[in-house]
């Protein structure tokens, strides 16, 4: 079974490059604010219905939010 592949991501920079607390963006996506925290911290990956709901409030595409390769493109 192979490993399960681990993003990082830029939730934190462009929440906070957009003014949003935690609060405020999980109002907005429709998640608890915990969700938000640990989608930050890297210990939660998003399904893709939440990832198209971080990308679309906070107006950035997924391969901008999201990279497996630090925060490179998800692009080889």
């Amino acid at each position: 079974m192979a490993e399960p592949v681990a993003f990082q991501n830029r939730v934190k920079t462009y929440r906070v490059d957009r003014g949003l607390s935690r609060q405020a963006l999980a109002e907005r996506v429709q998640v608890h604010p915990q969700t938000i925290g640990a989608i930050e911290r890297g210990q939660f990956n998003p399904t893709i219905e939440i990832a198209l709901r971080l990308s679309e409030t906070l107006g950035v595409g997924l391969d901008d939010l999201f990279s497996r390769d630090g925060f490179g493109s998800l692009k080889s």
